[in-house]
């Protein structure tokens, strides 16, 4: 049993491991929750964002999706908040040109939940980037394992071939 600095009991086999890869996860998901909150707070220059807006992001982020105010199970789990910011971005110039011309006087509710519905057209494009990156890093490091295997090779392999063997007796004769 090891003690933790919650004041809780884990079993350092097991117990423990699990209980510290989920505390990560969880200060990673905080991080990025914060990122797009603070994203969403600048581009409507708003000083707190609504809970209705809050609500329709965690949902989002859960796997739910709100219809005619019906709450209903669209995903076994929804894209996290870092590829919901990287759709943001992608539809920051939409989002911009939208505020200052069309929605500009509506309430800030509005106007965020239309911001999250263009946000949401971009989230395929979001995910293709991804994935995209993710290829290109992977092709680059197959690209140095045969670097690395090219100059491995380029070291002198020359076996001398009058090399004199301790079995030969051809100089005795």
């Amino acid at each position: 049993m090891k003690y933790e600095e919650d004041k809780r009991y884990y079993h350092v086999e097991y117990c423990h491991d699990k209980y510290l890869k989920l505390k990560a996860e969880t200060a990673k998901e905080n991080q990025e929750w914060n990122n797009l909150y603070q994203y969403i707070i600048k581009l409507h220059d708003v000083l707190l964002l609504p809970k209705g807006n809050i609500a329709r992001l965690k949902d989002l982020r859960a796997g739910y999706e709100n219809k005619n105010g019906s709450r209903t199970r669209k995903w076994r789990t929804g894209p996290d908040y870092a590829l919901m910011l990287e759709a943001y971005k992608i539809a920051e110039q939409t989002n911009k040109s939208a505020i200052n011309n069309k929605i500009g006087e509506w309430a800030a509710v509005s106007q965020i939940n239309y911001t999250i519905s263009t946000m949401l057209g971009y989230l395929n494009d979001a995910f293709k980037i991804r994935q995209n990156k993710s290829k290109q890093k992977a092709a680059e490091v197959r690209v140095q394992a045969m670097e690395s295997k090219r100059d491995q090779s380029l070291q002198n392999t020359f076996k001398n071939k009058n090399k004199s063997d301790e079995l030969d007796i051809s100089s005795f004769l």
